[in-house]
């Protein structure tokens, strides 16, 4: 039986991460059924209770390096993992794995990874020296691809798309999130936030958005992808609400009940990506809010709206484009559902060119 060694950023809390993780286990598996996977992770116990799988200490590179000797495949999963926007580290850990890897003859595949950004010179030498020794490199969108080649990647590029997308609506059980949901014939939205750096004007602008979607007569839930990470901006912006009712979800849910409370909802505004990709999976229309390039690129796939930057992000601009949308849902909808089916083909490319590659061994 082939053996695949899934490393990412997985026992972290980050629902969105573990969306990623989740689709590339159910991708793997379709095309096959009897692949035996294994996860570096955070909190090892978690994760194989969450996922079924085994999954070992990310931060001990004995266990690592123990794993890699019985793996056929190493698969750097899915998500931004070389970034560094806040040090160098991240992309040091990563390709440092990559490297114990290649030292012992194994093959390496980046699976549908986004990039950057990247500005440490020690970085842009990592990625150079060693991004060109992986065996196939699978990124979820142009802009990752053009990144990696101006830094000198010169291995060739597949473009695929985020792991996520290949969840399918007819296996989501909504009913996980009905305990959470308030008992009435309102339309629902849930507003998924994060802090960045030192921003504050965002929150007062999306604060003045959900006071006026209350006004409206809507339930509005605001929802955190990363917990507790999320919960204090998302407090932030509830003080600054003059409208009582807005409804904060300030309990860990794992990513199955966050899929299913987006399922849902009538409407997402999201900073966080995969409260986004997860909106488009479902059907469910929404509108994002940029912190970076990867927010607006999957917006650009899937020919949604953006509201724009946090940095420079208006009432007016969010009021438009939230209400051109609310205007015509079930348009929104309609034309948002086949650019998915485009998405999820592109990326099942990513499991294909994985199990060739495990094959050829």
């Amino acid at each position: 039986m082939k053996k695949v060694l899934i490393s990412g950023y997985y026992g972290f809390d980050n629902a969105g991460d573990d969306t990623v993780l989740f689709g590339i286990i159910s991708s793997l598996r379709k095309h096959h059924p009897a692949i035996d996977i294994a996860v570096l992770s955070n909190k090892p116990r978690e994760t194989t209770a969450l996922f079924g799988i085994p999954a070992y200490n990310r931060w001990s590179f004995s266990t690592i390096l123990r794993q890699l000797k019985r793996a056929d495949l190493l698969l750097m999963g899915g998500g931004s993992l070389l970034q560094d926007a806040t040090s160098p580290r991240s992309v040091m850990y990563y390709l440092s794995i990559v490297t114990m890897a290649k030292l012992l003859n194994k093959p390496v595949i980046f699976f549908a990874q986004g990039f950057g950004p990247i500005t440490h010179p020690l970085s842009k030498i990592l990625i150079k020296t060693i991004v060109n020794k992986v065996d196939v490199i699978t990124v979820r969108d142009q802009g990752s691809a053009d990144d990696m080649r101006s830094l000198g990647v010169t291995r060739p590029i597949h473009i695929t798309a985020d792991p996520a997308v290949t969840i399918r609506a007819s296996d989501v059980d909504l009913s996980l999130a009905k305990p959470k949901l308030v008992p009435n014939e309102k339309k629902s939205i849930a507003i998924s936030i994060r802090k960045w750096k030192n921003e504050e004007n965002y929150k007062k602008v999306i604060a003045q958005m959900a006071d006026e979607l209350i006004q409206k007569n809507w339930n509005v839930y605001f929802l955190p992808m990363q917990y507790p990470a999320d919960v204090a901006p998302s407090r932030d912006i509830i003080r600054y609400m003059n409208e009582p009712g807005a409804i904060l979800l300030d309990e860990q849910m794992n990513f199955q009940q966050i899929i299913s409370f987006i399922g849902n909802m009538d409407f997402v505004i999201g900073m966080r990506l995969h409260s986004i990709i997860i909106a488009a999976v479902l059907g469910v229309p929404f509108v994002g809010i940029s912190y970076d390039p990867k927010i607006d690129r999957f917006i650009e796939r899937v020919e949604m709206d953006s509201a724009g930057s946090i940095q420079t992000l208006t009432y007016e601009s969010l009021h438009e484009v939230v209400h051109r949308n609310l205007d015509e849902l079930a348009l929104v909808k309609e034309r948002l559902s086949p650019k998915i089916q485009e998405l999820l083909h592109q990326a099942e490319k990513s499991s294909h060119l994985a199990i060739e590659l495990m094959e050829k061994i």
